[in-house]
C-alpha cells in the first residue's frame, strides 16, 4: 500500500516538471506559494498540479491581439463599451515578474495588456471613440499604453492600432429577450417650447412637469426638416431620416391614378422602437401617435391616430373599427371613452378665455369657427387621456407611449393673441385670447399628472416636443399662425424640449443638447436592445446612471430592423375622402386635386427633406416637378432657389427670388436669400434696400437684423453694426448667428475677452452651430491655449463628425504644432467630407509641395480654383510651382490674382514683394509695398520686406526708418534690432 501511495505522488509530481526555455520565465504560485510567486528561469521547474500553478511570460518581444470590446469593456460617453483592433508588440522585463504576474490576474501577457488598456484608454475625449483612428489619436494612445505598460514592467516596442471595436451583436442575431427592468413613459407634446413653459414654471403653472425636471435632466431638442408632425414624430419612433422612414408629408400621390390620399402607417418603410420592442418581448402601449394608422401588430396595445384625428379635426364613421386599435378587437372597448367634440360644453372652454366676453354669441362667426377647432382639441385630449389611462391599468405595459397635439394647435389657433400684443392683431381677440396657449399648456400637464398618477419610482419618464413654437417678438406679421390660412410651419422653432426623469437618469446630469434622432436609439438602449448603427442618432448615456450603464451596456447591431408583421398593406382608407378635404382646408393640398393639388405641398415637402440631407440636385428636380404645375408656387420658388444657390448656380437662383418676394407670404425668405447674395457679391446699397422692404413688412425679424448688421459691419458702420446684432439676439433665444457675429465684431477691435462670451453663447443658443466653436477655438490658438481649443474642435466633431471646417481648423491647428501627419490626415477627411470645399484642397498641396511632389500639388491647387476662382490662397501656392519651372511670368500673374481676393489679406502682397525682390526688380516690389500702407496697419510682414527692398536700392535712411517702424508694432524682433543697431552697410563702407 506504502508502495502505490509512493508511486502515486511520483507521479504526480513528475507531472509537474515543466522546461523552462532560455526565451521564457516562469512564475509559480498557489495556495502553498508565499507571497506573488516564485521566479523561475531557465532548465525545469517543479509545479505539482491543484497546489501550485506555473505561469510562463516570453522575454523577448511577442506580438498580442488589442484587447476588443467584450474584453476591454471601456465605457464612452453614450454608455456603450468599446474596445481596440489592431496589434501590439511588446517585451516582458523579468526584473519586473511581481508586477507582471501580479497584473496578468492568471492571463499572461494579454492579462496584462487589459489591465494596462482599461488604464490608459478609459479616460480620453468624450466622443474621440467615435471618430476614425488619426495619426495623433493614435500616438497619444500609444503614449498612455505605453506609460502603464512600463509601469507592470512591459516594453511597448510597435502599436499598430486599426480603428475602435464596439459590443455589437451577431447579423442575423434573433431579437433579443428582455433584457433589463425598466419600465417607460414617453409623452409627446406636440409643438412645446421652452419659452413658454419656462414662464409658466415661474408662476407655478406646471408642477407635474417641473417635478419632473427638478428631479431629473432637462435639454434643447433638436428637430428636423421639414417641420411637419408626420415626418418628425415617424424620425423619432424609428430612429431613421425620412428619406428612409418614408413618410414624408401629410399626403402621398396615389402611383396608380395620381391622386393624393393622406398618409397612414403603409407608407412607413421601417419598424418603430414599439415594434422592435414587441419582437423582445417587451408589453408595449401606445396611443394617438402620428401615422399609427392602420395599426400595427404589438405585444401589447396600440390605439391610432384615427381615433379622434386632432389636428384635422375630422370624425370617422365611429362604426367602422377597421385598422383604427390593435388589437383589432380593443375598438369596442374604447368607444365608450371616446369624446365627441359636439359633447364639449361650452362652460368647458370658458376657463380658457379672458375678458367680458364669456357667451358663445358674443363672438365673432370666424372667432365662434376657432373656438369649435379649440373644443375638438379638447375632446381629443380628454379622449386620448382616458384611453391611455384605462389601458395603462389594464394591460401594464412596460412602454407606454401617448401623444398630445393640442399644445399645438392651441397655439396655432391662437398665439397670435398672446402678449406681448402683435400689431395688427383685433385688440378684443387679444383681450379674449391671450391666455389660451398658456392654460391649454396646464391642461397638458393635468394629463401628465394622470399620467404619472400610478407610475412609482421604478419608472423612467420622458416627455419630448417636435419642435418650438414662436411665442415672443419672433413671431412672424406676415403669415397667419392658424393652419390652413398660411405659411403656419413659418411659427415652428426648431428646437423643441426634452425631459428625462425618474429610474435609471442622473438627476441634474448636464445635457447641452439633443437631437429628435436621439430618443430611438435612448429607447432600446433603456430596454437593453442593441442600437441599429445606421442610425443617426446616439444614446444619450451620459444622463444615465453608471449602475444601470454597467449592468446593460449599450450594444450596437450592423443591419438595419426590418419591418414586418404590418397591418397596413392593402387597407382601404375609408375616412381618406374626409381627411382630404381637411387638408385642403389647411394648405396642405390644393382644392384642384391631381397634381396640381400636390405639387405645392407634397412636392415642397419631399424637396425640403433631400435639401436637409445635402441632396440638392434631388431637391430641386422635385421643386421644379412642383412648378410645372403651379408655376407661381412662392414657396416652390424660394427653395428652387435655395436649391440653385447651394449649388453655386446664384445666376438662376436671383430671379427665381425676386419673383417670390413679390408674395406677401414668401417676402420675408426670399428678401433674405436675395440680401445675402447681394452681401456676397459686395453690394452693400442692394442688400440693405431689400432688407429695409422686408424689415418694413417684418420689423422684428431677428435673421433680418442679423443680416443687417452685417451689411453695416461690410461698410464700416461698426456701432450701427452691433446694435443690430444685439436686437437680433434679442429677439431670438436661439439664434446663434447674431451672438457669433458680435463676438466676430470684438474680435475684430481686438476685444478678444469680451469676444468669447459671445461665441459661448451662441454655443448655448444653438449647440450644433459650428461656426461658433470654430471661433472660440481660435480663440484659444490666439491665446495659445492649444488644448482647450483642440477640445473645443472635438466637442463640435461629436455633434458633426464630417463637418469639414471643423475638420480643416483642427487639422491647421495640428500643423501648427508641428504635426504634419495628423494635419494631413484631418485635411483629407475634411476634403472627402465636402468635395466642394477648397481650403482642404490648399492646405494638403502646400504639405505636397514641402515633400517636392509639386505635380501632384498642382493639381490638387487647380481643383481648389475650379471650386472658387478666386482663392488667394492656392493662387499663392500655384506662383511657387511655376517659379520652380522657371515660368516668371505665370507665377507674377497668380502673385497678381491673389492681391484681389481679400481673405488672402497683406501676405497676398507680401509674396508678391519677394517675389520682386527675388527678380532682382526691387522697384517693382517698392511700388507694391508702398501700396500697402494705404490697405493695411503697419505690421512687421510688410514693413521688413519693404524695408529689405529700400536697401537693396540704396535707400539706407529709408529703409531704418521702415524697420523701426516694424519694432515699434513688435518690439520683440531681436535679430532685427541687432539689423538697426549695426546696419550690415556700416561693415561694408
Amino acid at each position: 500500500m506504502i508502495a502505490a501511495i509512493a508511486l502515486i505522488v511520483l507521479a504526480w509530481l513528475a507531472v509537474g516538471i515543466r522546461q523552462i526555455g532560455d526565451s521564457s520565465f516562469g512564475v509559480i504560485d498557489g495556495p502553498i506559494v508565499p507571497g506573488v510567486g516564485v521566479l523561475v528561469e531557465g532548465g525545469f521547474a517543479l509545479s505539482p498540479p491543484w497546489l501550485t500553478r506555473l505561469h510562463t511570460y516570453p522575454r523577448n518581444g511577442v506580438e498580442l491581439a488589442l484587447p476588443q470590446a467584450e474584453v476591454a469593456l471601456l465605457r464612452s460617453a453614450d454608455g456603450s463599451r468599446y474596445g481596440l483592433r489592431g496589434w501590439i508588440t511588446v517585451r516582458a522585463r523579468v526584473e519586473s515578474w511581481r508586477e507582471i504576474h501580479a497584473a496578468a490576474a492568471g492571463r499572461g501577457l494579454q492579462g496584462v495588456l487589459v489591465t494596462a488598456v482599461r488604464e490608459a484608454v478609459s479616460d480620453l475625449p468624450d466622443g474621440v471613440e467615435r471618430g476614425a483612428v488619426t495619426p495623433a489619436l493614435s500616438r497619444d494612445i500609444e503614449r498612455r499604453l505605453g506609460e502603464a505598460l512600463a509601469a507592470y514592467g512591459v516594453d511597448l516596442r510597435r502599436l499598430d492600432l486599426d480603428a475602435f471595436d464596439f459590443l455589437t451583436v451577431r447579423p442575423g442575431t434573433p431579437d433579443g429577450a428582455l433584457a433589463s427592468d425598466t419600465r417607460l413613459l414617453v409623452v409627446g407634446w406636440d409643438g412645446g417650447d421652452w419659452e413658454i413653459i419656462d414662464g409658466l414654471i415661474e408662476q407655478g403653472k406646471l408642477p407635474n412637469l417641473k417635478r419632473l425636471i427638478d428631479e431629473g435632466v432637462r435639454a434643447k431638442l433638436l428637430s428636423i426638416s421639414p417641420m411637419l408632425s408626420p415626418v418628425i414624430w415617424t424620425s423619432v419612433a424609428t430612429g431613421v431620416e425620412p428619406s428612409r422612414h418614408g413618410i414624408l408629408d401629410f399626403v402621398i400621390v396615389d402611383p396608380v391614378d395620381g391622386k393624393a390620399q393622406p398618409v397612414t402607417s403603409a407608407q412607413r418603410q421601417v419598424p418603430t422602437v414599439w415594434e422592435m420592442l414587441s419582437r423582445s418581448g417587451v408589453q408595449t402601449g401606445v396611443v394617438g401617435w402620428w401615422a399609427s394608422w392602420p395599426a400595427d401588430p404589438v405585444r401589447g396595445y396600440l390605439v391610432s391616430d384615427r381615433i379622434a384625428y386632432q389636428l384635422l379635426g375630422f370624425s370617422a364613421d365611429p362604426n367602422d373599427s377597421e385598422g383604427k386599435t390593435w388589437p383589432p378587437e380593443l375598438y369596442d372597448d374604447i368607444r365608450p371613452w371616446v369624446v365627441a367634440p359636439d359633447s364639449v360644453e361650452w362652460n368647458a372652454v370658458q376657463p380658457y378665455l379672458e375678458g367680458p366676453r364669456s357667451r358663445r354669441g358674443e363672438f365673432s362667426a370666424e372667432e365662434t369657427a376657432m373656438l369649435d377647432q379649440f373644443k375638438t382639441l379638447l375632446a381629443s385630449g380628454e379622449t386620448y387621456l382616458r384611453i391611455a389611462t384605462e389601458l395603462g391599468e389594464r394591460f401594464s405595459p412596460q412602454l407606454q407611449v401617448v401623444y398630445f397635439e393640442g399644445t399645438d394647435t392651441s397655439a396655432h389657433l391662437f398665439m397670435r393673441f398672446r402678449k406681448p400684443e402683435l400689431p395688427g392683431v383685433d385688440p378684443r381677440g387679444i383681450e379674449s385670447f391671450h391666455r389660451i396657449v398658456d392654460r391649454y399648456y396646464e391642461t397638458a400637464d393635468r394629463y401628465l399628472g394622470e399620467l404619472l398618477a400610478d407610475k412609482d419610482e421604478s419608472w423612467t419618464v420622458m416627455v419630448l416636443s417636435d419642435h418650438g413654437f414662436a411665442s415672443d417678438a419672433t413671431r412672424p406679421r406676415s403669415t397667419d399662425s392658424r393652419i390652413g390660412h398660411g405659411a403656419a410651419a413659418d411659427w415652428h422653432r426648431r428646437f423643441g424640449i426634452l425631459v428625462l426623469s425618474g429610474a435609471h437618469v442622473v438627476p441634474g446630469a448636464e445635457l447641452d443638447e439633443a437631437s429628435i434622432y436621439d430618443i430611438a436609439p435612448t429607447i432600446l438602449a433603456l430596454f437593453g436592445q442593441p442600437v441599429p448603427r445606421s442610425w443617426p442618432g446616439r444614446v444619450l448615456g451620459r444622463v444615465l446612471e453608471e449602475d444601470f450603464l454597467e449592468r446593460h451596456p449599450v450594444r450596437y447591431r450592423n443591419d438595419d430592423p426590418v419591418r414586418r408583421d404590418a397591418s397596413a398593406s392593402g387597407l382601404l382608407d375609408p375616412a381618406a375622402e374626409d381627411l382630404l378635404r381637411k387638408l385642403q382646408s389647411l394648405g396642405y393640398i390644393s382644392a384642384s386635386g391631381g397634381e396640381t393639388g400636390e405639387s405645392v405641398t407634397a412636392r415642397n415637402n419631399a424637396g425640403v427633406a433631400l435639401l436637409a440631407e445635402g441632396r440638392y440636385e434631388d431637391a430641386a428636380e422635385e421643386f421644379r416637378v412642383g412648378l410645372t404645375a403651379t408655376p407661381e408656387a412662392p414657396m416652390l420658388l424660394v427653395n428652387l432657389g435655395l436649391a440653385l444657390r447651394l449649388l453655386g448656380r446664384t445666376d438662376e437662383a436671383a430671379p427665381l427670388f425676386e419673383r417670390a418676394a413679390d408674395y406677401p407670404l414668401t417676402l420675408r425668405m426670399a428678401g433674405h436669400q436675395l440680401a445675402q447674395m447681394a452681401l456676397d457679391r459686395e453690394d452693400f446699397d442692394a442688400a440693405r434696400s431689400v432688407l429695409n422692404r422686408v424689415l418694413a413688412a417684418e420689423p422684428e425679424a431677428a435673421e433680418i437684423r442679423n443680416t443687417l448688421g452685417r451689411v453695416l459691419e461690410a461698410k464700416g458702420d461698426l456701432q450701427a453694426a452691433e446694435a443690430e446684432f444685439r436686437r437680433a439676439a434679442e429677439l431670438d433665444p436661439d439664434a446663434a448667428l447674431p451672438r457669433n457675429n458680435l463676438g466676430n465684431l470684438f474680435k475684430r477691435r481686438s476685444e478678444i475677452d469680451l469676444a468669447e462670451p459671445w461665441y459661448r453663447q451662441a454655443i448655448e443658443a444653438d449647440p450644433y452651430f459650428m461656426g461658433a466653436y470654430n471661433n472660440l477655438a481660435l480663440v484659444y490658438q490666439a491665446r495659445g491655449e492649444m488644448d482647450r481649443a483642440i477640445d473645443l474642435y472635438g466637442r463640435a466633431l461629436m455633434k458633426s463628425p464630417s463637418n469639414a471646417i471643423v475638420l480643416n481648423n483642427l487639422a491647421s491647428l495640428y500643423y501648427a504644432q508641428g504635426d504634419a501627419d495628423e494635419a494631413r490626415e484631418l485635411w483629407s477627411q475634411s476634403a472627402e467630407a465636402d468635395p466642394t470645399y477648397e481650403s482642404p484642397l490648399n492646405n494638403l498641396a502646400s504639405l505636397l509641395l514641402n515633400d517636392g511632389r509639386h505635380d501632384e500639388a498642382e493639381k490638387l491647387l487647380r481643383d481648389a480654383l475650379a471650386l472658387d476662382d478666386n482663392y488667394g490662397d492656392a493662387r499663392i501656392n500655384l506662383s511657387i510651382i511655376l517659379r520652380g519651372r522657371g515660368d516668371s511670368d505665370g507665377a507674377r500673374e497668380q502673385l497678381r490674382r491673389s492681391t484681389e481676393d481679400p481673405r488672402s489679406g497683406v501676405r497676398a502682397w507680401i509674396q508678391w514683394g519677394l517675389f520682386e525682390l527675388e527678380q532682382g526688380d526691387n522697384d517693382a516690389a517698392i511700388r507694391l509695398l508702398e501700396t500697402v500702407e494705404s490697405k493695411y496697419p503697419p505690421l512687421p510682414g510688410w514693413l521688413n520686406v519693404l524695408g529689405e527692398a529700400y536697401a537693396r536700392s540704396g535707400r539706407r535712411a529709408e529703409a531704418l526708418a521702415i524697420w523701426r517702424r516694424s519694432l515699434e508694432a513688435d518690439p520683440d524682433q531681436t535679430q532685427l534690432r541687432e539689423i538697426v543697431n549695426a546696419p550690415p552697410w556700416l561693415e561694408n563702407d
